[in-house]
């Protein structure tokens, strides 16, 4: 009876314990706060990163040079050491703003303040990556940038590219009737 009793206790704090962390690394989520790193992209691939990954694996379509990769490395590695900056700040300002939610001594006018500056480090950050893709497509020549667009219509538009063989509308038909029957 007393060694149930007491697996259970030990059950009980140990599940309350690993709580604990999960409470104190809240983003605000749950308090409709959390969408600024989800909605932009931060935190998983940074502001650049969907970009570069195109660029690089394209790179032999594009005809990249092995100094433009390495510059367009840097300007992402950049970009997204100021967005990182910029996210965080833009998450203290929101732990900051709860706090003043729940203190009653605030003032509106402050709250006010702190909901504008959340903002605006919000727009910073957007601000960030719209520079950043621009460097990036700075960096490529106008010849490259007509062969990204090329490459970026046809995966747009599911073209085949010029290595996959075309398909036949025949083959197409049959295809669609086999897997209607």
């Amino acid at each position: 009876m007393h060694t149930r009793l007491a697996l259970g206790f030990t059950i009980a704090l140990s599940s309350a314990l690993l709580a604990i962390p999960t409470a104190w690394a809240d983003t605000g989520f749950r308090c409709g706060q959390g969408h600024a790193m989800s909605h932009h992209g931060h935190g998983q691939t940074g502001v650049t990163g969907h970009m570069l990954r195109r660029l690089l694996s394209h790179q032999q379509e594009i005809g990249l040079s092995d100094e433009q990769v390495a510059k367009l490395r840097s300007v992402a590695l950049d970009a997204d050491r100021s967005a990182i900056r910029a996210s965080a700040d833009r998450l203290v300002s929101e732990r900051e703003l709860r706090a003043m939610m729940w203190d009653a001594k605030a003032e509106m006018p402050a709250i006010e303040a702190k909901v504008k500056e959340a903002e605006s480090l919000e727009a910073a950050v957007r601000i960030i990556g719209i520079r950043a893709k621009r460097e990036l497509m700075a960096v490529l020549t106008p010849e490259q940038q007509t062969k990204l667009k090329a490459v970026r219509h046809a995966s747009r538009h599911h073209e085949r590219t010029p290595a996959q063989p075309e398909r036949s509308q025949q083959s197409d038909l049959q295809e669609s009737a086999t897997s209607a029957s």
